[in-house]
């Protein structure tokens, strides 16, 4: 797939990843620098990216180095990694929270593979402060506990949540959802249910799929395909491709 293929749209990424990790293929990039040439191929304009030490190793430093690799780079925006309060490994919750939204990036959380919870007895401060700031919060479906989603949204309205790597058998979980929280969103990569785009977009609206790609993990074509080829309006792949996430990241449309 060219960026011929999407004449006018202005794809953001929400969802992919620079930095070494354990068990790299021989065809994945690992620097900045390999996911814009990735970006490049297909015509994505920008997007988020966290880094792989603060997924596979610690939160703290690689949020450091993450910052370090994208520094000068206007195109990647941070994705920092987040943490519960109680072991103090990154900044307070406010202050975290406040750097976030300043340099216009967005959290993921891994509850599961680090080993905390959603719950208010253990995230609450984080989710509450992310809340307060309007911060985006990333999580992989793979990470997800629908009953503790479920109060995660209706105790911190304000705080978009963006749920990754959907498929179809998620859709019983995440329509009652999308009927009773509105900051709630699924990303659009791997929904390959047939007229599932539509019929989201037909009943709850456009601007709660989101974009992205999985890179470098996953290509990026197929996932520009569902949205270029989803028989939606013009202005309903716009919001898909790029519109909603650069919202819910402050910038001006």
């Amino acid at each position: 797939m060219s960026a011929q293929s999407a004449p006018g749209l202005r794809w953001f990424d929400c969802s992919a990843r620079i930095g070494r990790w354990s068990n790299p293929q021989p065809e994945q990039f690992t620097e900045a620098d390999g996911l814009l040439a990735a970006w490049d191929r297909v015509g994505i304009e920008a997007g988020l990216a966290h880094h792989t030490w603060a997924w596979e190793w610690s939160p703290g430093p690689g949020n450091a180095r993450l910052l370090e690799d994208l520094e000068g780079n206007g195109r990647i925006r941070p994705c920092f990694v987040a943490l519960p309060p109680a072991t103090r490994e990154l900044e307070p919750p406010r202050e975290f929270a406040a750097t976030v939204r300043r340099l216009r990036g967005a959290v993921r959380i891994f509850p599961n593979m680090h080993n905390w919870r959603l719950g208010e007895w253990c995230a609450g401060a984080l989710f509450d402060a992310l809340a307060e700031h309007g911060v985006p919060v990333l999580v992989d479906v793979a990470e997800v506990d629908w009953d503790a989603l479920a109060g995660v949204l209706a105790a911190h309205p304000g705080m978009p949540v963006i749920v990754l790597n959907f498929y179809y058998r998620c859709d019983r979980f995440a329509y009652p959802l999308m009927e009773d929280h509105p900051d709630f969103h699924m990303e659009s990569n791997t929904y390959g249910v047939f007229e599932g785009i539509e019929m989201v977009c037909e009943r709850f609206g456009a601007e709660r799929l989101v974009f992205g790609t999985g890179l470098p993990e996953l290509e990026a074509g197929g996932p520009m395909a569902l949205v270029t080829y989803a028989e939606i309006s013009d202005e309903e792949k716009a919001m898909i491709a790029g519109g909603t996430m650069r919202r819910l990241l402050g910038e001006v449309q």
